[in-house]
């Protein structure tokens, strides 16, 4: 299949949606035919982009076209004084790319300054994608869809369940699918029970839960949850660090918000995207911050004594969890 005149030479997708964006992605290489175009991928973290420019202004010799596709271009976050040659050539082209090479720049999860001189010449040439904050019902709309494709159902209490138990953790998610396809081709069908057998639960999802009844105070659920955890992690400082250190994360984004920080702000002084500040905040104005204070002093006191000898760690952490 030769190019399409009506199709983009360069796309640029942004978002935090990672399976989205991976999909419209391979959607778009599976539109060509594989005997005729070959697909070359970058790690722009540590490729320089003078390397990549050979490649892109080099016309293919066996195939008809080929897909470049430049992964976490750090030139739309800052530009370093050596490549500022290499930006300009970069430029160039993007306002006249060459018809036998489709442009692929995957930019998911990063935060891109509109003064960015790259991005600027981009919002004029390329075609810009952008999944952000993907809808829970749209996730599940797509694992179903996934599944059926290969002959499996999934009932609505284990899709339920299997989107708690991942977290929102998209990067994770198509690993995970991939194992209920090969559970679900001899049984066709995936429940809660297969759900709990094949796919580990989010630990900083339980710690989180373990919070949330620390601080309301239920000492049978605190129980529950932290016996699961320790169960499963066999690590006892490793858990009290974690607590502590989502408690603290807790308070520091209460304390920004209360400063009148915005989602963005929080996205940049964590150094995250966007859709997961969503989530940073929405879990911080859960809280009082009193609640949040009260316990990071106590943690920081149970790591004070533990470290110093003067309780076992084990001990610590139960009566902390006594004490609520």
């Amino acid at each position: 299949m030769a190019i399409n005149p009506n199709d983009e030479q360069v796309y640029l997708f942004t978002g935090t949606s990672e399976i989205f964006i991976k999909n419209r992605m391979n959607r778009i290489i599976q539109g060509y035919d594989p005997k005729e175009t070959s697909v070359i991928r970058y790690d722009m973290e540590s490729t320089p982009l003078s390397h990549v420019l050979n490649d892109i202004l080099t016309i293919p010799f066996l195939e008809k076209q080929k897909i470049i596709i430049l992964r976490r271009p750090r030139f739309l976050k800052n530009i370093h004084q050596d490549e500022k040659n290499s930006v300009k050539e970069f430029i160039k082209y993007l306002k006249n790319p060459l018809d036998t090479t489709i442009l692929l720049i995957d930019a998911t999860n990063m935060n891109i300054s509109n003064t960015n001189e790259v991005y600027k010449v981009l919002k004029n040439t390329a075609f810009i994608v952008n999944y952000d904050n993907s809808e829970e019902i749209e996730i599940k709309g797509w694992i179903i869809r996934t599944l059926a494709l290969n002959n499996v159902e999934i009932k609505d209490d284990a899709l339920t369940l299997f989107l708690e138990y991942l977290n929102n953790d998209q990067s994770r998610m198509e690993h995970e699918i991939d194992k209920l396809i090969a559970y679900g081709a001899s049984e066709g069908v995936i429940t809660t029970s297969d759900i709990k057998t094949l796919i580990s639960q989010d630990i900083n999802k339980e710690v989180y839960n373990l919070i949330k009844e620390i601080i309301k105070r239920d000492s049978v659920k605190v129980n529950e949850i932290y016996n699961k955890l320790a169960s499963n992690t066999k690590d006892v400082m490793g858990i009290i660090s974690l607590i502590s250190s989502t408690f603290k994360d807790l308070l520091t984004t209460s304390r920004l918000l209360k400063k009148g920080y915005s989602q963005n702000d929080i996205a940049k002084f964590y150094g995250i995207s966007s859709g997961r500040a969503y989530y940073v905040v929405k879990d911080a104005k859960s809280f009082k911050m009193e609640d949040l204070e009260e316990n990071v002093n106590k943690l920081a006191e149970l790591d004070f004594k533990i470290k110093s000898g003067q309780i076992d760690k084990n001990t610590g952490i139960e009566l902390f969890l006594l004490e609520i």
